[in-house]
């Protein structure tokens, strides 16, 4: 295992994760490097090459479920997947609920699509692809994957910190050891 870099840094909260300046630079930094990315749920952010957002609304350039998203797109084999879901139910009902979204249906919970779209991201990645996850938790993608940075964004207040993950595919045959 590597060293992680880890920093931690102090910004007002917006809903808007990536318009937060440190993770905005976060996300900026590692789209530099990328050729081919992915982010399900881009809302109003065009930064990645293939975007979706379930909200119509949006200027994503697709508007589906997140798994079906990622499902559509298995073969494109992309260098870098962003994965900034809703945070919470609640986040989730605010803002999905306006598409028919129930918080207390299926698709309301955000554990089960959480691992809806991981499964997916798992399984169009290729060795080396990074994942970028943001919420308030540092589960990551699991086994399988190499953590290179961790940053906590401090929000101050009752705020819960952001974190930002970036996380690395390890090659397949290293898993069969």
């Amino acid at each position: 295992m590597k060293d992680i870099k880890f920093s931690r840094v102090w910004a007002m909260p917006n809903a808007d994760t990536f318009s937060i300046k440190p993770i905005g630079e976060f996300v900026c930094k590692y789209l530099r490097e990328s050729k081919v990315s992915v982010d399900p749920f881009s809302r109003n952010k065009e930064w990645a090459t293939y975007t979706n957002d379930l909200n119509p609304n949006t200027s994503a350039k697709e508007h589906m479920d997140a798994e079906d998203f990622l499902r559509k797109y298995t073969n494109i084999a992309p260098d870098l997947v962003i994965f900034d879901p809703p945070y919470s139910p609640g986040q989730m009902s605010e803002v999905y609920s306006g598409v028919g979204l129930k918080r207390d249906g299926a698709g309301g919970r955000n554990g089960e699509l959480y691992k809806r779209v991981r499964d997916a991201i798992r399984d169009m990645a290729v060795d080396s692809t990074t994942v970028l996850s943001f919420g308030w938790n540092s589960c990551g993608m699991g086994k399988g994957w190499e953590i290179t940075e961790l940053m906590l964004v401090a929000h101050g207040g009752a705020h819960n910190d952001t974190i930002c993950m970036a996380e690395r595919r390890l090659p397949r045959e290293s898993l069969l050891i």
